[in-house]
């Protein structure tokens, strides 16, 4: 029998076929939530998933009894997504996240239940959140299956302290203990990297090129975020502009390294307080713009080991977390 995993984001969509333990065919498709909220229905992201799904069947030639299950992950779980479905707390691990999938009867396009693998957040179940405690609350959806996956692999060893983190539009720090997710730290990125460029003066001083990094621009950025605070440093990177001081190339490196530092600061932070045992982190993704999160976590934490690591092609990291949950399902 055969099987499909949805990865399903914001923007985008990616579908795997599987037959036993491995993918044999994947699509994607320019489809999310982000469709759902603009279009006030998630009518949009339905019907494209349906159609990914009857493509997928054409092309390999099946027919919708010959598959035995739907598994979706990401943002289909959020209010825009197919059906909200509420946070697990912390800590989670494979077993409580197969445990807790919520089974959905989609009866508009699919007509069939629906696996959905629920986010994760630092909230304990009943626990009220105040001005006074918000600092400590953090959420995720479709990093989770990330690093169950990654855990799978061996890549985040399971007898070791581990971060993970995760770059885009929000970068999310996922430390994880013994093959559990036991807390997480979300910090505002990609989205006020995407603002500055679009919305302010520094849009046409920057290349839009994602860039082989200059470790000494990385950490200039990050020294001049430390000693000035943000805007000062914003407004310095404009200044090389004005004052013909340097190309466009290295604007990109100072940014990276005043964004991208507070992130690493934070781990710094967490990590002489909280997660004293952390002596890996594992950066997710292929663009060379995440190369600026190991510029700097070699530079603030010296004695942690630092890993960029991909998934292989037609694969990803929330696949191998998925099939890690099938093989558990399936041996009970």
């Amino acid at each position: 029998m055969y099987h499909i995993y949805i990865d399903s984001g914001t923007s985008n969509s990616k579908l795997y076929l599987v037959k036993g333990k491995r993918s044999i065919d994947t699509m994607i498709a320019n489809v999310g939530t982000k469709d759902s909220a603009i279009s006030g229905s998630n009518d949009v992201l339905l019907n494209g998933l349906k159609e990914m799904y009857d493509r997928t069947l054409e092309k390999n030639g099946l027919q919708d009894r010959d598959i035995e299950g739907i598994w979706l992950s990401g943002m289909v779980t959020n209010p825009f997504g197919i059906i909200e479905v509420a946070h697990i707390s912390t800590p989670v691990n494979a077993k409580k996240l197969l445990e807790q999938r919520y089974v959905h009867f989609e009866e508009k396009y699919f007509h069939r239940e629906l696996n959905l693998i629920p986010g994760v957040k630092t909230a304990q179940q009943g626990q009220v959140v105040t001005m006074e405690n918000i600092g400590q609350m953090n959420n995720v959806r479709g990093e989770e299956i990330e690093a169950v996956g990654m855990v799978a692999r061996g890549i985040i060893p399971e007898g070791e302290d581990c971060v993970m983190i995760s770059p885009g539009s929000h970068t999310h720090l996922l430390y994880v203990k013994n093959g559990t997710i036991t807390d997480i730290v979300s910090n505002f990125t990609g989205e006020l990297n995407y603002a500055i460029k679009k919305d302010t003066i520094l849009g046409g001083e920057l290349t839009n090129e994602d860039i082989t990094l200059a470790e000494e621009y990385v950490l200039q950025g990050y020294q001049m975020v430390k000693a000035y605070g943000l805007a000062r440093a914003l407004y310095i990177i404009h200044a090389t502009k004005v004052f013909g001081v340097c190309e466009n190339e290295i604007r990109n490196c100072l940014l990276n390294g005043i964004i991208s530092g507070g992130v690493i600061d934070m781990l710094k932070y967490k990590v002489d307080r909280e997660w004293c045992g952390v002596k890996k982190a594992v950066i997710i993704g292929g663009n060379n713009y995440i190369e600026g999160y190991k510029i700097l976590t070699e530079h603030i934490l010296p004695q942690i080991d630092v890993e960029i690591v991909s998934s292989k092609a037609g694969e990803s990291f929330g696949l191998y977390g998925y099939l890690e949950l099938a093989r558990m399902l399936e041996e009970g």
